[in-house]
């Protein structure tokens, strides 16, 4: 699970990805869920399976208070095989904060800092934290990162993950001002984002840099992280009438009709039509039937006037729609 635990910042990075809804607000998320109790945040960790939480923002440790009392609640709601980690820019990672961060449960702590808060991760690795730095792949800027992996290295640091750098809609001109691109036939990618990660492995390799480096490309974040994610969660929430594609959305055949009401003619269908109450079910707005798949036929002899589209759907809080085809 993903734990959003504020927007709000202080550093503000021109790569930054955040959209209008969450950058610079002390909003909570998980996943795509907005939080306003305890509870929430345990439903969406069943409802995904999660075996572990990322606590992020923003930057978590402006709200030091709240993220601790969030890796709490996990650890007791989950044991201690439940896997924390957290990402902070170092700015308000001071020493007390990592020392009750540690006995509170935390398992991991990944840095992104600017220069004058490098010794943080230090820090953290004094006080017996396990921990390192995560970092996007700038194309151009591969003397800055392998200076800091020296530091790395001389501190004892646990790891360094290097992600690849993305266009999205709220950093794109930014991005654009500075000189970077797409990479060809890439939806988000940032052309020299992958070279140089992969400048940077090769260079570690040869200078014996003893602990590991990862490399994350953008498409691993949508094609099999996000899609795991989502397959785990349509299992749990998925509606009786629903199916589940390979891609973890949901699906239903959605009926229009003003021939009457839809829960009476939910009633009607299962009545005169035959067909099972557990496959019929009434839209959130309670002005659409919908049914599973299966019956289609059925239905269709029985609404004559009725329109009838497959939906498919995300299985988040919202139900975001993917696409629709008339059936």
């Amino acid at each position: 699970m993903v734990l959003f635990v504020t927007g709000i910042c202080g550093k503000g990075c021109f790569y930054c990805p955040l959209s209008a809804s969450r950058k610079d607000k002390d909003v909570i998320y998980a996943d795509e869920v907005p939080i306003k109790n305890d509870l929430e945040i345990i439903l969406e960790c069943k409802a995904i399976d999660a075996e572990g939480t990322g606590i992020t923002g923003g930057d978590p440790l402006i709200k030091a208070r709240r993220t601790l009392k969030y890796v709490r609640l996990l650890k007791r709601e989950f044991g201690r095989e439940h896997h924390i980690h957290l990402y902070t820019n170092g700015m308000f990672a001071e020493r007390d904060v990592l020392k009750q961060l540690k006995d509170a449960g935390l398992d991991e702590i990944r840095f992104h800092p600017s220069r004058e808060f490098w010794g943080r991760i230090a820090a953290a690795k004094e006080i017996g934290m396990y921990a390192g730095a995560e970092l996007p792949a700038i194309p151009g800027e591969e003397e800055k990162i392998k200076e800091f992996v020296k530091y790395l290295k001389e501190i004892k640091a646990d790891f360094l993950n290097l992600n690849q750098l993305e266009f999205s809609p709220e950093n794109a001109i930014q991005l654009k001002q500075r000189g970077h691109s797409l990479e060809k036939g890439e939806m988000s990618a940032v052309m020299g984002s992958e070279e140089t990660a992969i400048n940077i492995i090769k260079w570690a390799k040869t200078e014996g840099i003893p602990f590991p480096i990862h490399y994350c490309p953008s498409y691993v974040k949508d094609s099999i992280q996000t899609k795991k994610r989502l397959l785990r969660r349509a299992r749990n929430v998925r509606r009786p009438y629903e199916e589940i594609s390979g891609d973890g959305l949901v699906g239903r055949v959605v009926i229009k009709t003003d021939s009457g009401n839809p829960r009476d003619l939910r009633r009607k269908l299962h009545e005169f039509a035959g067909i099972p109450l557990y496959a019929l079910g009434v839209s959130e707005d309670g002005r659409s039937l919908e049914m599973h798949r299966k019956f289609l036929e059925t239905a269709k002899r029985f609404l004559k006037d009725a329109t009838f589209e497959y939906v498919q759907s995300y299985p988040t809080f919202f139900r975001e729609k993917f696409a629709g085809f008339p059936c």
